[in-house]
């Protein structure tokens, strides 16, 4: 039987949860973003701030960061193995980290009053090359950021006191049934972890998640607030680095609901 204590998340919560969202869609602009607003929730956008006009075409956002939603870098050109064009397979470190750099300095511009972000690996994917070349960029995204998600490592969530925080785990909820995404919570805030919920299009796009299951979600975490912190991925991570390092400790920060 372990002898571990429960880690301590803020004001007597069982865990975390984090809502993210990929690649700046439509969708979550006119249907995420307010039926998150409407029930007091925060989440992370990861945005890919590309293209010569760059400033007017992502201008959209920058009421929704004032509004207390994280932007987060998901590079410039979302390179990945899924991209035949821009496959990761061909890229090096040195051409990886200048479009995330890249990413970096049009995202401070666009939004200066956040001073911390998160990345997200394009297709989940962390590594360059292939075969005797193939390199991991998780290093270099640990340089710059507090955090990075991934996906699917573990069913559970992460583990607030051992989870690689350059490499945390997600669950892709493309067209997942909303009992499907409670059951999960569920699952995590039972051990007392911290879950991450990727989503893509809202009723929209090749990752879609309906507004119905989407809602249905949200109204549970806003019900169950109090036992549940629903958070942006770059304050969870925050508060947990700010917990003294292998103690259980509520930390530093207080709950941002």
């Amino acid at each position: 039987m372990s002898n571990e204590k429960p880690f301590v998340w803020p004001e007597g919560r069982q865990g975390a949860i984090s809502l993210t969202f990929d690649d700046g869609l439509r969708s979550q602009l006119e249907v995420a973003i307010p039926r998150l607003e409407e029930r007091g929730l925060r989440g992370t956008f990861y945005l890919n701030p590309r293209g010569e006009d760059w400033q007017e075409r992502w201008a959209p956002w920058q009421t929704t960061q004032k509004a207390g939603h994280e932007m987060g870098n998901h590079t410039i050109a979302h390179p990945c193995s899924l991209n035949v064009q821009l496959t990761l397979q061909t890229w090096t470190l040195a051409q990886i980290e200048g479009d995330v750099l890249e990413a970096q300095r049009r995202m401070n511009i666009l939004f200066p009053e956040q001073k911390e972000r998160s990345f997200a690996y394009p297709c989940y994917e962390s590594c360059v090359g292939r075969g005797l070349t193939r390199q991991s960029y998780v290093p270099i995204i640990a340089r710059h950021f507090i955090a990075a998600r991934a996906k699917g490592l573990s069913m559970r969530g992460n583990h607030p006191l051992y989870a690689d925080l350059h490499y945390l785990s997600s669950w892709g909820a493309e067209r997942m049934a909303s009992w499907e995404m409670i059951g999960l919570a569920e699952e995590c805030m039972a051990q007392g972890w911290w879950g991450i919920f990727t989503f893509h299009g809202v009723n929209e796009g090749h990752l879609p998640i309906s507004e119905h299951d989407l809602c249905a979600l949200l109204d549970y975490l806003a019900r169950y607030k109090e036992r549940i912190w629903t958070a942006p991925v770059v304050v969870v991570a925050r508060y947990i680095k700010e917990a003294p390092s292998g103690h259980p400790s509520a930390g530093k920060l207080k709950a941002e609901s």
